[in-house]
C-alpha cells in the first residue's frame, strides 16, 4: 500500500481533517473523461479543464475520497439525467426503497421534515403522518412542497425549524461533505434528527471497474458506517443508527451488472478501480447489456449484499 507523508501537500480527510491512511490510486483526467464519454455519452472536459489528474485516498475512518473533489454543475446534471432518465430509474418502485422505509419509521406524527436534494420529492409519499418540505434548487418538480433554494441559503433563514433533515444519495455528490452536514444540523431543532444515505464501500458498486457513476464529477466520496459515525461526532451528534441497508428494487441493474461481470476491480492490498484494460471494457460492456434485460424480468435474490451506508443522528 502507498502511505503518504502527512504534509501540507497531502489532502486530508474532508470530514475530520486527519491525514489519509493511504493513497490508493492516481487517475488521469483523460481516462475519466473518456470513460464518461464512451460509457455514458456525456462530455465532462469543461469541468476538468483546471486539472490533469485525480487521486483517491482512504481516510482513517475508511472514507474514500477523490482529490480534487470536482463535482457536476447544472449543465452536467441536465445532460446526464435527461440522457439516462435518472430520476425515473431512481424512483422505480420507490414505495419499496429501503432508505425511505427505514427513515419513515424514525419520524413521528406531525414532524416537520426537510428533504435536502429532494429531486421530484418522492420521499413525501412515505410520510402521510408528517409535514414534508423538499429542498432542491435544480428540481423540475412544480409541487408547492418544493423550495428552490441552496442549502446554505435555507439554513440561514430556517435554523432550528425542522424536526428532521434528510439527504438520500446527496452527500457523495458535494465537494465539502462536512459543511453540508453542518448546514443540515443547523436546520433541525435540539433533539431533531439528521438522516443520510450514500453508496457503501466496499460493496458491489465499488467492485464494478471503470464505473462512471462512482467517480467525479458524480461521486467524490464513498461512505461506510464508521465514516458516518465520525462525521456525526465532529458535531457532537448522538448516533441513533449507523449501518448498511439492503439494495432496493431500483438498484436491481447494479446487482445484476456486478453478478455478471467476468472481471472486477483489483482487490486489496493494491486495489485498483479505474484503468484502460480491455478485459475490463469488454466485461462491463457485455454485463451491462445482459443486466438491462435480466433486471426487467428477474428480481434480486433474498439477502443481496448491501450497497448503501445509512446514518440517523440526533442533535443534542
Amino acid at each position: 500500500m502507498d502511505t503518504p507523508a502527512a504534509n501540507s501537500g497531502t489532502p486530508c480527510c474532508p470530514i475530520t481533517g486527519q491525514p489519509p491512511r493511504r493513497h490508493i490510486q492516481t487517475i488521469s483526467r483523460s481516462l475519466i473523461s473518456d470513460l464518461w464519454r464512451f460509457y455514458q455519452r456525456v462530455d465532462v472536459k469543461d469541468l476538468f479543464r483546471t486539472v490533469d489528474r485525480f487521486d483517491m485516498y482512504e481516510s482513517p475512518t475508511g472514507l474514500i475520497y477523490f482529490h480534487p473533489p470536482i463535482v457536476g454543475d447544472g449543465k452536467f446534471y441536465d445532460e446526464y439525467y435527461d440522457r439516462w432518465d435518472v430520476h425515473e430509474a431512481l424512483n422505480y418502485l420507490a414505495e419499496s426503497r429501503s432508505d425511505y422505509k427505514r427513515t419513515a419509521e424514525h419520524l413521528q406524527p406531525g414532524d416537520r421534515v426537510v428533504d435536502v436534494g429532494c429531486g421530484p420529492g418522492v420521499f413525501r409519499h412515505h410520510l402521510p403522518h408528517a409535514h414534508y418540505t423538499g429542498l432542491d434548487p435544480y428540481t423540475r418538480s412544480t409541487g408547492d412542497f418544493i423550495v428552490r433554494e441552496m442549502l446554505e441559503e435555507h439554513a440561514k433563514t430556517h435554523a432550528g425549524t425542522y424536526d428532521a433533515a434528510t439527504a438520500f444519495h446527496v452527500i457523495e455528490h458535494v465537494a465539502d461533505p462536512r459543511r453540508h452536514f453542518e448546514l443540515m444540523v443547523q436546520l433541525v431543532r435540539p433533539g431533531g434528527l439528521v438522516v443520510l444515505a450514500a453508496p457503501f464501500h466496499p460493496s458491489p458498486l465499488s467492485e464494478i471497474p471503470n464505473f462512471p457513476i462512482n467517480m467525479p464529477p458524480h461521486h467524490v466520496t464513498w461512505w461506510n458506517p464508521d465514516a458516518f459515525r465520525a462525521l456525526a461526532a465532529e458535531f457532537g451528534m448522538d448516533v441513533v443508527e449507523a449501518t448498511v441497508l439492503p439494495p432496493s428494487p431500483h438498484q436491481g441493474q447494479i446487482f445484476w451488472l456486478h453478478r455478471l461481470l467476468a472481471w472486477r476491480t483489483d482487490p486489496l492490498p493494491r486495489d485498483r478501480y479505474y484503468a484502460h484494460r480491455w478485459p475490463w471494457h469488454i466485461s462491463i460492456g457485455m454485463a451491462h447489456l445482459l443486466s438491462k434485460i435480466i433486471s426487467r424480468v428477474k428480481r434480486m435474490p433474498p439477502y443481496p449484499r448491501p450497497v448503501d451506508a445509512y446514518l440517523v443522528a440526533r442533535k443534542p
